[in-house]
């Protein structure tokens, strides 16, 4: 068991986050995760952009 996964809340299809980690984007809607990969599909509708963000969460968003 990682003790620093336990500490953050993963995000589920739906979810909106807020990205720790970089600074050019906002707030973002889960669209897809893929749990053989570990990543999820998040779209970003401020910037009009979709990426694969890594979905075990060690801090790098959070859970709004």
């Amino acid at each position: 068991m990682d003790i620093f996964s336990v500490v953050y809340e993963s995000a589920n299809i739906g979810s909106w986050i807020k990205d720790s980690f970089r600074k050019d984007r906002s707030l973002g809607f889960v669209r897809e995760i893929d749990s053989e990969t570990n990543m999820m599909n998040v779209h970003y509708p401020k910037i009009g952009k979709n990426a694969w963000v890594v979905w075990k969460n060690n801090g790098h968003y959070k859970v709004i």
